[in-house]
C-alpha cells in the first residue's frame, strides 16, 4: 500500500470488460465499495484523520466517513479519553469541575522542562467516551475534544469513495461487485449455477489475496513490530514461567 488512491470509475470500467455488465448504477457500485473494504476489513486502506468535536449535553455528531475510532482527548489539556462501560455514567453523574493544574517535570536525561497536565478529581468517568448510533458520548457535559479515526477514503469533488492504488485490492473489489451482482442474476435466473459458482470461486481467490496484500509489512514496519515486541519481552525466564506474566504491564 503506497497511499495512492484510484477513482471508482476504475472498478467501474473492469467491471464492463471483466464481466460484461452494462449502465451500472455509479450511486450503487459506490455503496458496494464500502462493503467491500469492510468486509476486506484491513486498516491500511483507510485514511487516518483528525476532526475537532463539540461536545453539548454530553454527545456530538461523529464523521460521516467514520470506519473506526483510533483515538479521543480533550482538546485544551489532551487528557485521554478510555471508553465507557456504561452509557448511563454520562448522565447519572453531575458534570465534574473542568479545572486542572500544571506541574513542571524536567527529564533528568536531557534536562528539558515539559508541562504535565493533572486532571481534576474524580474524573475516572469524565474522561470517557461511548459511540452509538450516529453520536459519541462523553463523560464530559460540554468542551471540545480531538477525534482521531480511520476513514473512508472519498473523492472530495464527487464525494466518492476512491480505492487504493494496488493491484490486487483492485481486483479483489472489483471481484466482490461481481459475485454481488452475479448473485442477484442467479437467483432471478438470469445466469446459470455453473456460471456463478466460476465468478464466486474467483471473487474468493480475490478477495484473499486482497487482505494478504495489506499485511505485508516494509522495513519501517517490521522495525516498529520488533520494537513492540521487545518492550513485551520480560527477560531470559519468561517462557520458563509459562503464560504467568503475559497479561502483566512493564
Amino acid at each position: 500500500m503506497n497511499g495512492k488512491t484510484v477513482s471508482i470509475d476504475l472498478i467501474i470500467e473492469k467491471l464492463y470488460d471483466q464481466y460484461g455488465f452494462r449502465n451500472l448504477d455509479k450511486h450503487l457500485v459506490a455503496e458496494t465499495i464500502w462493503d467491500a473494504m469492510s468486509i476486506i476489513g484491513t486498516p491500511y486502506p483507510f485514511e487516518d484523520k483528525p476532526v475537532d468535536l463539540t461536545i453539548v449535553n454530553y454527545k456530538s455528531i461523529l464523521p460521516v466517513d467514520l470506519y473506526s475510532i483510533l483515538g479521543v482527548r480533550e482538546k485544551s489539556t489532551g487528557t485521554v479519553f478510555r471508553e465507557m462501560t456504561d452509557l448511563f455514567q454520562a448522565f447519572g453523574i453531575p458534570a465534574y469541575e473542568a479545572g486542572t493544574e500544571v506541574e513542571a517535570y524536567v527529564d533528568p536525561a536531557t534536562e528539558e522542562t515539559f508541562d504535565t497536565y493533572i486532571g481534576p478529581e474524580q474524573t475516572s468517568e469524565y474522561y470517557t467516551f461511548k459511540t452509538q448510533g450516529n453520536y459519541i458520548f462523553t463523560g464530559m457535559d460540554e468542551g471540545t475534544i480531538e477525534l482521531a479515526y480511520k476513514a473512508f477514503p472519498i473523492d472530495v469533488l464527487t464525494g466518492l469513495p476512491t480505492i487504493p492504488d494496488n493491484a490486487k485490492y483492485i481486483r479483489g473489489v472489483v471481484s466482490f461487485i461481481g459475485e454481488r451482482m452475479a448473485f442477484k442474476m442467479f437467483l432471478n435466473d438470469q445466469l446459470t449455477e455453473k456460471k456463478y459458482d466460476l465468478i464466486r470461486s474467483e471473487y474468493l481467490f480475490n478477495v484473499g489475496a486482497a487482505i494478504s496484500s495489506c499485511h505485508g509489512l516494509s522495513h519501517a514496519k517490521m522495525e516498529t513490530m520488533i520494537n513492540r515486541w521487545k518492550s513485551t519481552y520480560l527477560g531470559p525466564e519468561h517462557f520458563d514461567t509459562g503464560n504467568r506474566y503475559l497479561g502483566s504491564r512493564e
